[in-house]
């Protein structure tokens, strides 16, 4: 089996491939691949993702040999609540500020799956009060994602890294203000991780979340 998941009207993603032992190196999962890439190219996507853990070899071969571009390693980093000064919320009129900051992904869900950012996501999450800000004129911004338990979820994030160290410093007090365990998220640059390292952030996984994505062309008439 394998799945395609449509994430929006322009983006589909790949997951779920699964192929019984008895079955494995008869060319099955590269059929479905490959199959999968044809479904998504006919029906007009623009691009197609998937994730895998950076030690899945056989995957990244079969990224390459598909033409799959990786695109992001992300690691994932959490710090436990604590009292603190609690962050500001965006407003509407930040929401521009916000979109610029984050970065053009945002995590859906819990588990590894990500599409494009819109400026509709920042609208709705400013609205639902899921926009958090520091530092003048945006310095730093992070949207929350859906709770997990008992973790405060951040689904996406960004700024330099005196401003995110002080908002992630902030959403550990507001975990805590919510009477959640800890805050969780992934980061994808130098900064990020520098931000996150100040913060009092660290990791509780050693290995990293490979993110590969394959655009298509649109195709004449």
């Amino acid at each position: 089996m394998g799945k395609l998941t449509v994430v929006s009207p322009t983006e589909a993603w790949l997951e779920g491939g699964r192929v019984a032992p008895r079955w494995r190196r008869k060319g099955i999962a590269t059929a479905l691949i490959a199959h999968r890439i044809a479904y998504a190219r006919d029906r007009g996507f623009r691009v197609l993702r998937f994730s895998t853990a950076s030690d899945n070899t056989p995957i990244h071969r079969a990224a390459r040999h598909f033409g799959f571009t990786r695109v992001g390693a992300l690691s994932r980093r959490e710090a436990t609540a604590r009292p603190g000064q609690l962050p500001v919320r965006a407003t509407p009129a930040q929401e521009r500020a916000v979109l610029q900051r984050v970065g053009r992904l945002v995590q859906l869900g819990h588990g590894w799956e990500w599409r494009e950012i819109t400026s509709r996501d920042v609208r709705s999450a400013i609205a639902r009060s899921r926009v958090f800000v520091s530092g003048k004129g945006v310095g730093a911004a992070a949207i929350l994602g859906d709770r997990y338990e008992k973790t405060l979820m951040i689904a996406a994030i960004g700024g330099p890294v005196a401003p995110l160290t002080e908002l992630l410093r902030a959403l550990r007090a507001e975990a805590r203000r919510r009477e959640l365990d800890d805050v969780s998220f992934y980061v994808s640059n130098a900064e990020d991780r520098r931000a996150a390292r100040a913060a009092g952030y660290t990791r509780p996984w050693s290995g990293e979340v490979y993110l590969f994505e394959k655009r298509f062309t649109r195709r004449a008439g």
